[in-house]
């Protein structure tokens, strides 16, 4: 898009301010639009499993179980609510500079229902992840802007998963759903005068916006199989999705004497009016997140110490590049007399994707939790989690500048556990805190063309993390 724009601004450059709002407002739209990025892929969700590093496939009983694997739903005994809050705060930076990444902050909330028929156990889940500042955040740049690609708009959408388990024997627990997440659909149409000798004072416009959202959705599946007691395994698949924004900036009529044409555009103050069309198309995956499968083992030597670990496969070789595809139209009827002073370019050129070209990687994870005081109806766990992301954006010397770098996220957590509250309630209340760090190494991109217009760079940062969650159990 870039290169359009600059030979644009050429063309016009001593055309009058009029020529600058027809398309100025279109341009300014399809850089930066609002309307919102799963956070829980990024950051996680429960602040049980986020401070045991993810690494909980295997043995996973409470909510969050609506993410990391619908199969141990089947574990409750009776009926949990939980609710919570998350933040992420990022200091990233491109050649030393702050890339303003914003924060991700939002409500965490989430329920297990379980029931039996006999000897057949289930349960029904529901997952929640909400956004405080964004409900749904779109972003298309250009391919020659850099952006740090995993967090710059991905982590901003609503998360909503519902699924079902069932425990067909003891020692067995399977589970599935669907996961929903939100995209936008924009719509821009502008009508009225542009008066092109006194454009700010005669000029007569109005606008319209139209925003959809829309919700997708993805299955996941899971399993658990507890063969000894204290001996957990877990396996749980994640589909794949695509985030899709799409923008459709109309201004004028398309056939200037089209009866139904609800949006004319004429120009006036130098003599007869003439009309004037611009049509901008653009489609772009705002977010894509791939199919991945993640294998893990639990093992409890005693009741009061857990040790995890488990290995995710992420298919990032079916990243779709997120720069977006384009199409300009512009027509605009200039009078003969006029021809000498406006110039309209006879075609503005789109824009076209780059492939991503990013590769696979497995994503290990590990975990600890143990029990450090239990007296009284009163239980408090310590726990801490590692996991390391190697980047799958291959160096990006060409024509794309997606930035991003390897990430090593430590986490710590406290879990206080009160049992003995009846008869205010019939069950337990729990609280569950988290921290997390995270370490973006620098990583340096050579560029392969002295000429090009970003040259090389350098990029790193820090990303820090923390919540809680309060749980509440009822029999």
């Amino acid at each position: 898009m870039g290169r359009w724009m600059d030979k644009w601004h050429r063309v016009l450059g001593k055309v009058h301010p009029w020529c600058m709002i027809v398309v100025g407002v279109p341009i300014l739209l399809l850089k930066v639009t609002h309307g919102r990025a799963q956070p829980v892929d990024t950051y996680g969700i429960g602040s049980r499993s986020v401070a045991l590093g993810g690494a909980v496939t295997a043995d996973v009983g409470d909510f969050s179980a609506n993410y990391y694997n619908p199969a141990g739903l089947a574990r409750a005994k009776r009926v949990e609510i939980a609710v919570g809050y998350f933040g992420a705060f990022h200091e990233l930076s491109v050649n030393g500079l702050d890339s303003n990444v914003d924060p991700v902050r939002g409500l965490i909330t989430g329920m297990v229902v379980p029931g039996q028929i006999s000897d057949f156990r289930f349960a029904f889940g529901l997952g929640l992840h909400l956004n405080d500042d964004h409900v749904s955040r779109t972003r298309a740049l250009p391919s020659r802007r850099p952006r740090w690609e995993f967090y710059d708009n991905r982590p901003r959408r609503i998360f909503l998963a519902a699924h079902l388990a069932f425990a067909p024997f003891e020692w067995l627990r399977l589970g599935g759903g669907i996961s929903f997440l939100s995209f936008s659909k924009n719509r821009l149409a502008l009508r009225g005068n542009l008066d092109v000798l006194q454009a700010e004072q005669r000029s007569q416009l109005e606008h319209s916006i139209q925003n959809d959202l829309t919700a997708i959705r993805y299955p996941q599946v899971g399993i658990q199989i507890e063969p000894l007691p204290g001996l957990h395994f877990g396996v749980v698949y994640r589909g794949e999705f695509a985030l899709n924004n799409t923008l459709d900036a109309q201004v004028g009529c398309e056939v200037p004497d089209d009866p139904t044409c609800t949006t004319p555009l004429l120009f006036t103050g130098v003599g007869m009016p003439f009309p004037g069309y611009f049509s901008l198309e653009t489609s772009s995956v705002n977010a894509f997140f791939p199919q991945q499968i993640s294998g893990g083992v639990a093992w409890s030597p005693t009741s009061d110490f857990r040790i995890g670990f488990e290995l995710t496969w992420v298919d990032w070789s079916a990243y779709v590049s997120p720069v977006g595809r384009s199409n300009i139209i512009l027509r605009i009827a200039v009078p003969e007399s006029l021809r000498d002073r406006i110039r309209i370019p006879e075609s503005i050129q789109g824009s076209t994707p780059q492939p991503a070209r990013f590769e696979d990687r497995f994503v290990p994870r590990f975990g600890v939790e143990g029990t450090f005081w239990k007296q009284k109806g009163i239980t408090m766990q310590g726990r801490g989690g590692f996991f390391y992301e190697s980047s799958p954006v291959p160096n990006q010397g060409e024509l794309t500048n997606l930035i991003d770098t390897d990430r090593w996220a430590f986490s710590i957590g406290l879990g206080i556990r009160l049992d003995a509250l009846q008869p205010l309630i019939p069950g337990f209340l729990q609280s569950d805190f988290h921290f997390q760090y995270s370490l973006l190494p620098e990583r340096v991109t050579r560029k392969a063309s002295l000429v090009d217009p970003v040259g090389d760079h350098r990029a790193q940062g820090h990303i820090f993390a923390g919540g809680l969650t309060l749980s509440l159990g009822l029999d």
